[in-house]
């Protein structure tokens, strides 16, 4: 069969022929072009926005749901790279918003500073090398904090540099509040780095990291918080710890995942376990019905 012919085989689809039909009826190359890109190719581009693209503020809403809903006891989240706050106070509302300011700690960690210095090419922008500049992003830790105690008491921010602030009395207390969700936004590979260091072992399994720069460079595996994910489920971190993606929770991006960590004992408890002797399901009808 010839190459046309294959390709006129597989291409059946009903919207394929309705393009078909539509060349037909219109007139020349410039009217078929304008005519695609205005009727279907826009409205078709909205429509997958509108419906599939991720907005990194539903996310908090997602994993805070899913724990009020499922498990007992107490959780933190932590994000690293707060700057200004913007999505340091989001979370804490959203904590709020679902009641569960006595039950979840919100940890942010930031130098409030700004961007320090590239520490090698796995920092930089490879394409244009329009990457980011030391200072950008320079928070004010003061007023932040002045900000947040007006409103909540579930909250600590932790100035200076991860590595130092990440103390072992610290992660102490994330074995009687476990982190259900990793707000990673500290944009640099070296940054995200000094914290995998000291976090990665402690992190439970089915912890929600998310990446808010993994994108950096196309998703490029040698930059950036990409970077990360591709060293620890390479093994360079050790056995045992996985960075799964989470589809429902991504959409069309690549920044949510669950952490897996095969060596630390299981953190979270149930409110109703998912599976109890004696469970069956019955025979029903032969139709695609329940």
């Amino acid at each position: 069969m010839s190459e046309v012919g294959e390709s006129t085989s597989r291409d059946k689809s009903r919207f394929i022929t309705g393009l078909r039909i539509l060349g037909y009826l219109l007139p020349g190359d410039r009217l078929k072009t304008w005519f695609y890109l205005t009727f279907i190719y826009k409205p078709r581009k909205f429509f997958r926005d509108l419906l599939f693209s991720f907005y990194r503020m539903e996310l908090p809403y997602a994993v805070l749901g899913e724990f009020k809903k499922t498990y007992a006891g107490r959780a933190s989240i932590l994000e690293f790279g707060v700057a200004d706050g913007y999505s340091f106070n989001k979370i804490l509302y959203a904590a709020h918003y679902l009641g569960l300011g006595d039950r979840v700690m919100v940890h942010g960690f930031d130098t409030f500073e700004g961007m320090p210095a590239s520490q090698g090419e796995a920092d930089e922008d490879v394409v244009s090398g329009d990457g980011w500049v030391e200072s950008q992003f320079k928070g004010d830790y003061e007023a932040l904090k002045e900000h947040c105690e007006k409103k909540y008491a579930n909250f600590a921010l932790h100035r200076g540099l991860f590595s130092d602030t990440l103390t072992d009395e610290l992660i102490e207390t994330l074995r009687e509040h476990p982190p259900i969700l990793i707000w990673m936004d500290a944009d640099f590979y070296s940054s995200t780095k000094s914290v995998f260091e000291r976090l990665a072992p402690h992190i439970p399994s089915g912890c929600v990291v998310y990446f808010d720069e993994y994108e950096f460079n196309f998703g490029s595996r040698y930059t950036g918080e990409a970077r990360i994910v591709h060293e620890v489920n390479r093994g360079d971190w050790g056995e045992g710890i996985e960075l799964v993606p989470d589809r429902d929770l991504s959409l069309n991006s690549q920044r949510v995942y669950r952490f897996i960590n095969m060596k630390r004992s299981k953190v979270f408890n149930r409110l109703c376990p998912l599976n109890v002797e004696g469970e069956l399901r019955r025979r029903s009808n032969g139709s695609p019905l329940p």
